[in-house]
């Protein structure tokens, strides 16, 4: 590293406005596919392969070059969220088929699942303001 290079400028990365709409694809494909419950009872799974709650798809975060994708979601239910984690993780094949028929990439993202839990935890904050 020279000198020049402690007073230059770093560039950082931002997110483009592609992944922008790639992620949001990517929530509409999903969603579309639950709303029209376009997912296969796998066999060997038949209570885990369907839906026990009523789900959202809160956001999308999509990698910079496009290979991963992480899926934020939150139940109706509380209790039900591990089930449909579960529900996921097994639909993570054929979800990824689909992404693929429907959105024109090189490569189809990595699919990773995850509960949202900001809307928890918004909620608690919000209650511990009221305590006082």
């Amino acid at each position: 590293m020279s000198s020049l290079d402690l007073f230059m400028p770093q560039k950082r990365k931002t997110r483009s406005s592609r992944n922008d709409k790639i992620a949001v694809q990517i929530r509409e494909c999903v969603a579309e596919a639950l709303l029209r419950n376009d997912l296969p009872i796998l066999p060997g799974h038949e209570t885990e392969s369907r839906l026990k709650a009523f789900v959202t798809i809160t956001h999308v975060n999509v990698s910079p070059d496009l290979r991963n994708a992480t899926i934020l979601f939150v139940t109706a239910n509380d209790e039900h969220q591990e089930d449909t984690l579960r529900f996921f993780e097994l639909q993570t094949y054929t979800l990824k088929h689909i992404l693929g028929k429907k959105l024109r990439l090189k490569y189809v993202p990595e699919l990773t699942f995850k509960i949202d839990k900001s809307i928890t935890y918004s909620d608690n904050i919000e209650k511990l303001l009221k305590q006082i």
